[in-house]
């Protein structure tokens, strides 16, 4: 329950050695140089993905062109014809029994279920 403080002396950043003119100098040109190589290979880089992309498009492309070719030299497979729309929905009628009764029937026997 109680609370115990430890006396603790206050942590000290190390110290180091100013670096000399030689040192920073070191450390400004290796900068300088790695700049350029790090924007030199994103340039690479850059120009081998765009021209990949670009062969990917040319081969996309010619396939294309090959394919529609085809598809226009092929015979069709369309049935040409015409059409109409009734207005007049079809009398429906029993065709299962249609053979075995005659032809002239009355009203009565057309409402009666089969």
């Amino acid at each position: 329950d109680r609370l115990v403080v430890l006396d603790r002396p206050p942590m000290k950043s190390p110290s180091f050695a100013k670096p000399s003119r030689l040192n920073r100098f070191v450390l400004a040109v290796a900068s300088v140089l790695a700049a350029a190589v790090g924007f030199a290979v994103a340039s690479v880089l850059l120009a081998v993905l765009l021209a990949a992309g670009l062969a990917a498009g040319g081969w996309l492309w010619w396939q294309y062109r090959r394919l529609t070719r085809q598809a226009r030299a092929a015979p069709s497979d369309f049935i040409e014809g015409e059409y109409r729309i009734e207005s007049e929905l079809p009398a429906l009628e029993d065709r299962r029994t249609a053979s075995a009764e005659p032809a002239d029937r009355t009203a009565s026997a057309l409402r009666r279920a089969p």
